[in-house]
């Protein structure tokens, strides 16, 4: 065989490579933005509903609970409401403190 052709099925085939790493490499950067960009929209809902609940002082868990049922994502403990991001605890059915998951 010529050393030109090998040469250039060499460089033909790096370039393959290349074109093929940057498409996965743009397509994998757009799915991770839009991932991001959910979770800063839930993270940003849970947050106005807790700034809602603050604002409404000495609340029970249960009137908490009542305000947030239309949430999907939420998860009822003994002591804490558990919104997508954000974690309310309670003590003595009173507001203890607000926790965030990551």
């Amino acid at each position: 065989m010529n050393k030109w052709k090998i040469a250039f099925w060499i460089c033909f085939s790096f370039l393959i490579g290349t074109a093929l790493f940057g498409t996965y490499s743009i397509l994998d950067q757009g799915v991770t933005i839009t991932y991001e960009r959910e979770s800063y929209s839930d993270t940003e809902n849970d947050l106005k509903e807790l700034i809602h609940i603050i604002n409404e002082t000495n609340l029970s868990k249960g009137e908490i609970k009542n305000i947030l049922k239309k949430k999907e994502y939420l998860e009822l403990a003994k002591d804490s409401i558990s919104l997508e991001r954000v974690t309310l605890c309670f003590r003595n059915d009173r507001l203890k403190s607000i926790k965030m998951n990551w």
